[in-house]
């Protein structure tokens, strides 16, 4: 079982031990994926045509909350599999008044190949995958050639994935798949919440960095040529040591 794409959850986790003082309320920012269209249509979801940010794996939504409290001119929308997380975050987006955000729970690939239209994502974000790191367990990983085909997909001409892990192997097949794709590497760009010696800001970021683990960072962004949908089933990166 995983708490979000970021890491996988200890095997006698028991949803409920983790608490809070405050009844946590989903509505109106967190979505049921059965009763959205496919695809979605953003402009309809949100009431207005600004750009759209995805961030795969939120977790307590620290980045999605100060990013979205920040740009109040650019949607933003979270991706989380696991319950507890995905209510909290909800619930804290709600409380900060974060209209202009919605999160959903899903597995991600699935969510991204059956509601997120082409070309439709200015901003693609994946923050601490979780590593899988037993060698039996790669095939698990989210960094794979169908989820690339899919990143190319749902990003506009000229949109950005933006990727960051504390997993030196991982981060090496990370690298080597987009590389591998037809997306162009850029430098990464820190988004503004993050504080000196971040790349993000996230609660796990935070934990990492006091346990001295350094951080891997890429981004890269998709041409103006035109892409293939695929519906069937370089410059220098940023490294803190």
């Amino acid at each position: 079982m995983a708490d979000r794409v970021g890491r996988a959850l200890p095997a006698d986790f028991v949803e409920g031990t983790m608490q809070t003082h405050r009844e946590l309320i989903v509505e109106p920012i967190g979505l049921i994926a059965d009763t959205l269209p496919r695809p979605l249509n953003w402009p309809q979801l949100f009431g207005n045509s600004n750009p759209v940010e995805l961030e795969i794996g939120m977790g307590k939504g620290t980045f999605l909350t100060e990013q979205a409290e920040a740009r109040k001119d650019t949607n933003f929308f979270g991706i989380e599999w696991a319950n507890w997380y995905w209510r909290y975050a909800s619930d804290r987006l709600r409380r900060h008044n974060c209209t202009n955000a919605r999160t959903v729970r899903a597995e991600a690939i699935y969510f991204i190949r059956e509601f997120v239209a082409d070309a439709s994502l200015s901003v693609l974000h994946v923050y601490f995958p979780d590593p899988w790191p037993k060698k039996r367990h790669h095939k698990r990983r989210l960094f794979q050639e169908p989820f690339m085909q899919q990143a190319q997909r749902i990003l506009a001409p000229g949109g950005r994935l933006q990727a960051v892990t504390d997993h030196k192997d991982y981060f090496e097949q990370i690298e080597s798949i987009v590389r591998a794709s037809k997306m162009q590497v850029i430098d990464y760009n820190r988004p503004g919440s993050a504080s000196e010696g971040e790349f993000v800001g996230t609660n796990f970021e935070r934990k990492c960095r006091r346990e001295g683990r350094p951080f891997y960072a890429i981004a890269a962004v998709r041409g103006r040529a035109t892409f293939q949908s695929p519906r069937a089933p370089g410059q220098p990166n940023v490294t803190i040591g």
